[in-house]
């Protein structure tokens, strides 16, 4: 069963912690809050909130039948990149829950080419230029969905527990955590990573921007240059960034996951060579994971970021294929776009792979440890040597 304290459906409390604590909403401020249908009730304190606060809300609400539309019925011609971003660049604070309860119903049956198509649009459209240089911050929610967790088999009663828990975590602590790592990844050299699963892959960090999400904006979070270190989601406590794009070496396995539309993939491995994701083979799924990946070329498939969870509250099921990001200890490597995080891969079209109970060491010093984090303070402990490269 998950622990940790939670919230419950005290909406209004949650509301507190989203708008004064995490956003750090201000008389004046032009809020848009955006969701689905099913959020309703915790949007509409939300915004209850902000008005409390002296800003000026602004509710974008939609539901999974128009999402639905937009990816299905749209007319190929008609794609492009959403005018609605125009208006989101005027605003201050963009507080977002999920616009889909149902996601694997919404997008089930959406070809590969109209993903591809949605997603070289939305790149053409410079938006992360124009989030750079707009003064917009952002809260990204997440929200617990019946129908989600009913697809990853989880017990709605323990998961709603833990997301409104994780939520409410400790951020001080998570804070102070994330700042010594990040310190760590700033400076160090490589990253190597292994797991139960047969993961053994190093990376070249090569001097690239790291950021730390720990679920509130600061003052000095908010005047950031870059639209990601003035962004905060909760459940918070990632630490993230980008590598040396040719730099991935070695052997990447997962044991379960999921890829579009909720099909399983099991077993899957891959070898990597100067960061390409090479020989891709799997138990179940790999013709559906080539499918997916093969409108968006070799760039697709070049390892190019990492993260890092650190709520103490999220816990990964990996024999259900649940990997929360934020989960202490949990850890992801991914392919494809990352220029939004600072690296050189601009190409549409990413996959990010969930590394369950791994061991990172960095620069030969170890910060997980078979999933559990490790003091970065406390411990001088090399990695074994059988692990070193």
């Amino acid at each position: 069963m998950f622990t940790g304290s939670a919230f419950g459906q005290n909406y209004e409390q949650i509301a507190k912690q989203i708008v004064n604590t995490s956003a750090g909403v201000k008389p004046g401020d032009a809020v848009v809050i955006t969701g689905g249908q099913h959020t309703m009730p915790l949007m509409e304190a939300v915004a209850v909130e902000v008005a409390r606060a002296g800003g000026q809300p602004n509710m974008w609400v939609t539901t999974d039948k128009v999402v639905r539309a937009v990816n299905v019925e749209t007319p190929e011609a008609a794609i492009q990149a959403s005018k609605a971003n125009n208006m989101l660049l005027l605003a201050d604070v963009l507080i977002t829950l999920p616009s889909v309860e149902d996601s694997r119903a919404v997008l089930a049956d959406v070809s590969a080419a109209r993903r591809t198509k949605f997603g070289q649009v939305a790149a053409a459209s410079n938006m992360n230029q124009q989030l750079d240089a707009s003064k917009l911050r952002g809260v990204f929610v997440s929200y617990p969905s019946k129908s989600y967790a009913a697809s990853q088999e989880l017990n709605y009663a323990d998961y709603e527990k833990m997301m409104w828990g994780g939520i409410g975590a400790d951020y001080a602590a998570i804070a102070d955590q994330a700042e010594q790592l990040k310190k760590m990844l700033a400076t160090g050299k490589k990253m190597h990573i292994t797991s139960p699963s047969g993961t053994d892959l190093t990376l070249d960090l090569a001097g690239r921007p790291v950021f730390a999400d720990d679920g509130v904006l600061s003052a000095t979070d908010q005047q950031d240059k870059l639209i990601y270190n003035r962004t905060a989601r909760l459940p918070g406590g990632l630490l993230y960034g980008t590598c040396q794009e040719t730099s991935a070496t070695g052997r990447l396995a997962v044991a379960n996951d999921a890829i579009s539309a909720g099909k399983p993939l099991k077993g899957f491995k891959a070898d990597l060579k100067n960061g390409q994701v090479e020989n891709v083979r799997a138990d179940v799924g790999a013709d559906a994971f080539q499918q997916q990946m093969a409108p968006y070329g070799p760039s697709g498939l070049k390892v190019g970021r990492f993260s890092i969870g650190l709520n103490p509250v999220m816990k990964q099921e990996e024999g259900k294929a649940y990997y929360p990001s934020t989960a202490a200890g949990m850890v992801y490597v991914a392919s494809g776009n990352n220029a939004l995080y600072g690296g050189e891969n601009k190409e549409p079209g990413s996959y990010s792979f969930p590394i369950a109970n791994a061991t990172v060491d960095i620069d030969g010093k170890v910060v997980i440890r078979n999933g559990q984090l490790v003091s970065t303070t406390a411990s001088t402990m090399a990695a074994p040597k059988k692990r070193r490269r």
